[in-house]
């Protein structure tokens, strides 16, 4: 059950950051562009999503790579960002319509360590309001600590840095952490629990202030933990079992390596058995076979609509039903 709900998203956001069936995207989405989840849209760093910067914020520095203008500008930049250091808020580059092996020879030879989106198709590009060329050598985009995305001072980094960080904070204050415990800190403030619970688990068993830490670290996993399942808790109420299957799924997930609470493992079980829920993960499991098949090829895409058309007729109460449709109507207009 994991395995499918995990495959149907990761595969699904791969290719919607890759340009590839041209996936769902949502009617708001140029107030609210996504950052690709593509793993290789990415350089020097895993993906980063719009979640892992809930209440943080981003510099989205784009550039003509190019331009002498940019590479005279890039130690200002750097320099720039280096203030910032120890602050809720990121630097990341953009270059859009370059490959990533050209790119990467870039980065290198301007010693530019910030994550940097490799754009090469200009998918993430096309949903802001430019394009980046000779004529447009550089913009920034800063997203905000409430989700959405503002407007910055592309000659001025370290002025969109000030204005980006006003209202941003991390969940937890590292002041005082004791250095064996901040890889675990940095690790829960990007909801990466996972990464976070061996050294948790570890350090509680310490002493003095470093198990006072990581106690503190510890319970702040374990209320939001209590947090989700109360959520799922009142899908379930609510007679929105489907919702939280996906809830009590992710839980499962989410949370791995702290005690989760045991009624979420025999509540997924029970649910699992719902004919419902079967007919909503048989759909799903459609929805990730087409978008797989969608990623082999340009030319695949074709079947993968038709593949999408059949789980429209198969399952047409579904969420993936539903998606499928917002998928094939994206598709005529592009």
């Amino acid at each position: 059950m994991q395995k499918i709900l995990l495959g149907v998203g990761l595969c699904w956001l791969l290719l919607l950051s890759s340009g590839g069936i041209g996936l769902a995207q949502e009617k708001d989405q140029k107030s609210s562009p996504k950052l690709p989840a593509n793993p290789t849209a990415w350089i020097n760093s895993p993906p980063i999503s719009n979640e892992m910067l809930a209440g943080k914020a981003a510099v989205l520095y784009f550039f003509e790579e190019t331009c002498p203008r940019c590479v005279e500008a890039w130690p200002r930049n750097l320099t720039a960002a280096t203030k910032f250091d120890g602050s809720p808020v990121m630097f990341i580059g953009v270059n859009s319509g370059t490959p990533r092996p050209q790119l990467e020879a870039y980065l290198r030879k301007h010693n530019v360590k910030w994550p940097v989106i490799c754009d090469s198709d200009r998918s993430f590009e096309r949903q802001f309001d430019f394009t980046i060329s000779l004529e447009n050598i550089k913009q920034v985009r800063m997203l905000m600590p409430d989700g959405k995305f503002k407007t910055g001072e592309a000659d001025n980094i370290e002025g969109s840095g000030t204005d980006a960080l006003r209202d941003a904070n991390w969940k937890i204050d590292p002041k005082d952490l004791p250095a064996v415990l901040k890889p675990a800190w940095l690790a829960i403030e990007f909801g990466n629990y996972p990464g976070a619970a061996q050294t948790l688990k570890k350090n509680l068993n310490g002493k003095g202030e470093i198990k006072e830490a990581a106690s503190r670290l510890n319970q702040f996993v374990l209320d939001d933990l209590a947090g989700q399942t109360e959520a799922a808790k009142k899908l379930l109420d609510d007679g929105k079992k489907w919702e939280a299957f996906k809830r009590y799924g992710a839980i499962t997930t989410k949370f791995k390596g702290f005690a989760i609470p045991a009624d979420v493992g025999s509540t997924l079980k029970e649910l699992s058995t719902d004919e419902a829920i079967k007919e909503e993960q048989a759909a799903m499991r459609q929805f990730d076979l087409a978008a797989q098949s969608a990623s082999r090829s340009p030319s695949a895409r074709k079947g993968a609509i038709k593949q999408l058309e059949k789980l429209i007729k198969d399952h047409p109460d579904t969420e993936a039903a539903a998606e499928a449709q917002k998928v094939i109507e994206q598709q005529g207009v592009m």
